[in-house]
């Protein structure tokens, strides 16, 4: 199991919540995870961040259940305050969600790179799949050069080896 300190570290976990959060949605959750439990105030003047900002980001990232809160009830003005935390277990599995989605895309792209003929010109123009090509009587319509067969085999390796470093991180968290 991968504590809340390892996943912080974790350059992936990092791009989620900031996808999740926007650009301070790692500052925010680095806070949570470094005190363990904070009030949005309290992120707020640790990050030095608006205090609205703070709060849609926390509530981004509760929407995605990377965080919870406890509330307890202010005995002096009656108001409630929120304790943040992070729940990493849910971190993790969003991230490993994510990893998924893009696993699954790169198979995709790995079969289409597989099972297609690309051509393309000696200019770096867009590359063509051959029936464009066909159409274009192997001329390159951005620039009018003709088209040679393109060697995707680079690319195909690229992708194989994403896949693989993917899949490895998934089976070492499963």
């Amino acid at each position: 199991m991968v504590s809340g300190e390892e996943l912080a570290k974790t350059p992936a976990f990092e791009r989620i919540l900031n996808r999740v959060g926007g650009e301070h949605g790692s500052k925010v959750a680095k806070v949570l995870l470094d005190k363990g439990e904070a009030t949005d105030e309290e992120i707020a003047n640790e990050i030095d961040v608006r205090l609205n900002l703070v709060r849609k980001i926390l509530y981004d990232l509760y929407d995605n259940q990377v965080v919870d809160y406890r509330r307890t009830r202010d005995k002096e003005t009656g108001w409630y305050i929120y304790y943040w935390h992070v729940e990493p277990d849910r971190a993790l599995e969003l991230l490993n969600d994510n990893k998924r989605t893009l696993l699954g895309k790169l198979k995709d792209r790995l079969e289409h790179e597989q099972s297609t003929l690309f051509f393309t010109c000696c200019n770096d123009c867009p590359r063509l799949e051959f029936d464009e090509a066909v159409e274009q009587n192997f001329e390159c319509p951005k620039c009018g050069e003709k088209m040679q067969e393109f060697d995707n085999s680079g690319i195909i390796k690229a992708l194989e080896s994403q896949i693989e470093t993917l899949e490895q991180e998934l089976r070492g968290t499963s």
